[in-house]
């Protein structure tokens, strides 16, 4: 069997030199779809924040009217209710179970 013939230094060079022109190639490409994935979760909390605010203005008309305090406090007084209360402690406990 004949020996495979060894590369030479500036062949060893040429090989370094594309690897690490990939590995920057799925460095960019890793960054791209962090960036991409980034936008499409925000775009997803946005949609979700206006169908929210849209249900709750759709149950309280006087909201549209309300400051941005005076629409939380309201929440802060209608979420600390003890139906409230009942109602997201029972939801806690059947996600955990």
């Amino acid at each position: 069997m004949t020996k495979p013939r060894e590369k030479t230094r500036e062949e060893l060079t040429d090989e370094i030199e594309e690897g690490q022109k990939k590995i920057q190639q799925f460095e960019n490409r890793e960054k791209m779809l962090r960036q991409k994935l980034s936008r499409e979760e925000r775009r997803e909390r946005n949609h979700r924040l206006i169908v929210r605010g849209a249900v709750f203005e759709s149950i309280v008309p006087e909201a549209k009217d309300m400051t941005d305090e005076e629409a939380a406090a309201l929440l802060r007084l209608a979420l600390t209710s003890k139906p409230a209360r009942e109602f997201l402690r029972k939801r806690a406990e059947e996600a955990t179970s």
